[in-house]
């Protein structure tokens, strides 16, 4: 279902950020939802294609797989840094992008919470 809201998304909707990398954003009821499947399929590209990222990879998910507990100082944090480095992991917006992506998330924003007086006397909803 949520592939089938996201689809229908894209298609009636225009991305907020158009280039280098599509950027959708959409509303859900606590906030907004940021839509980077494009930036993290350009990364993902990036590890398949490039041997020495892809070897890095593969030695993090091994890690992972045989790491029993948390250790701050494991190996796979190291590998994780490196593969981050070499994919990079930002998503440029440039120019009037800048001003777009902003107007659209101030657009989708919650509205601020109301606070009714009879709420601030003594007892209050909470009585």
């Amino acid at each position: 279902m949520n592939r089938l809201r996201l689809i229908l998304h894209r298609l009636l909707r225009r991305p907020a950020v158009t280039g280098p990398a599509r950027i959708y954003v959409r509303r859900i009821p606590t906030g907004v939802m940021l839509d980077l499947e494009h930036p993290i399929s350009r990364a993902i590209t990036a590890i398949a294609d490039d041997e020495e990222l892809l070897g890095l990879f593969l030695e993090y998910a091994a890690d992972r797989a045989a790491a029993s507990g948390h250790d701050g100082h494991a190996p796979e944090a190291l590998r994780l840094e490196q593969i981050l480095r070499g994919v990079g992991f930002e998503a440029p917006v440039y120019g009037e992008q800048v001003a777009a992506l902003a107007e659209r998330l101030r657009a989708l924003a919650p509205a601020p919470a109301v606070v009714i007086p009879a709420q601030r006397r003594e007892g209050g909803a909470a009585a």
